[in-house]
């Protein structure tokens, strides 16, 4: 981490108190409103929806550091197995154990459970921007997250790469490499140089419960475990070739963290580290991409392994967005592979509201010592986004 905006940023930290005599004048403040609504007729849960209100204030000094603080509360209603996307996905056969994913949160579980709606601030932390990037100290997404490349996508909220709402509880495919959720961290990030980005964040402890990501979530039947000492590492790239026009972003990224079981865990944890990759190209009106991502999801002495992978390809034209995305996953300590695609079109309505309309299809196969809940499915789905 570079020295002197560290220091900086201690420095910034330290004046806070003295906040209450600044001209506020100076600073500029960003409101931020978004909401989602996803229909799916005929589905387990055939309305879903997302809210959210943010606020950005920061200010710029003379040397041109600038400080800010960023806040996030969001609220949803989704599939109540499939909260944070982590869940019950499969019941044990007897004589087995309880198994959830330290990385993936999938899980085999004897019941079912329902915590209604819920609602989380997301995001609450103070950061430092300048020259020689940019740190933030609070609640935030790690820096593998923040910089997760994924296959495009017509959906928001049902998308493969980064999905928030389920309708049927069976879409495991997800690819943007979120270890520890909102939980306080420290990171930092480079100055973009000739199209490359790096980042670092460190997690003291992942404890805190997310609506995308709830590490700290016990299925009931699971035994408890937790994630400390999480360190992230990811490089991002982003540059438009000007002969071709065509621009290209990638990231990669990688994750480790240690893994703290109950004793009274019918399986051992140990460490748990993830490994991704994404990448599209943009030229006129088309976009295609992949992505990928594995873990060992923190079991050792057994078969565990979570992955997944996307790719998806959309095209603008006769004023519609269409699209279509395909994606995979496996996950040995749930015993289920999973396989989803998305297809439609979709365009805005106004400034702030646009419209996305296909057909979804998610499908769940279960291995040999693992029983099938009735969870996934597919049919016509209807999303509606606001942002302001």
């Amino acid at each position: 981490m570079k020295r002197p905006i560290l220091l900086a940023f201690v420095s910034a930290t330290a004046c806070l108190p003295a906040l209450a005599q600044e001209d506020w004048s100076l600073w500029e403040t960003d409101w931020k409103a978004e909401a989602g609504l996803v229909l799916s007729p005929g589905a387990d849960q055939p309305a879903l929806y997302r809210l959210g209100f943010g606020v950005d204030t920061n200010r710029a000094l003379d040397n041109g550091l600038v400080l800010g603080l960023a806040l996030q509360m969001d609220a949803q209603q989704d599939h109540p197995s499939r909260l944070g996307f982590s869940g019950i996905v499969a019941a044990p056969v007897p004589g087995t154990p309880a198994i959830a994913g330290a990385f993936s949160g999938l899980a085999r579980s004897p019941g079912m459970e329902d915590d209604g709606a819920r609602s989380v601030l997301q995001t609450a932390y103070l950061y430092a921007e300048g020259g020689y990037g940019e740190v933030r100290l609070g609640r935030d997404e790690g820096i593998a997250k923040r910089f997760s490349q994924g296959a495009p996508s017509l959906f928001s909220t049902v998308s493969l790469h980064a999905p928030r709402l389920d309708p049927d509880g069976g879409a495991i495919v997800r690819t943007d490499h979120d270890l520890t959720g909102p939980a306080a961290k420290v990171s930092y990030t480079t100055p973009r140089i000739v199209g490359f980005k790096g980042g670092l964040s460190y997690t003291p402890d992942a404890d805190v419960r997310g609506l995308d990501r709830d590490p700290v979530r016990i299925l009931p039947g699971t035994a408890a475990y937790s994630i400390s000492d999480a360190g992230e590492a990811s490089l991002s790239f982003n540059h438009r070739f000007r002969e071709s026009g065509v621009r290209v972003r990638a990231s990669t990224a990688w994750s480790r963290a240690d893994v703290d079981a109950s004793p009274v865990s019918p399986v051992t944890y140990g460490t748990v580290e993830t490994l991704s990759f994404g990448a599209n190209a943009e030229w006129k009106d088309t976009v295609v991409g992949a992505s990928w991502q594995g873990s060992d999801n923190g079991l050792t002495g057994r078969p565990g392994d979570y992955s997944a992978w996307t790719a998806g390809i959309t095209q603008s034209a006769l004023g519609f967005d269409w699209g279509v995305e395909y994606g995979r996953a496996t996950d040995e300590a749930a015993g289920v592979e999973g396989e989803s695609w998305r297809a439609g079109l979709a365009r805005p309505v106004t400034e702030s509201a646009r419209i996305a309309f296909g057909y979804r299809h998610d499908q769940l196969d279960f291995t040999a010592d693992a029983a099938s809940y009735p969870l996934g499915g597919e049919g016509i789905v209807i999303e509606i986004t606001l942002s302001h």
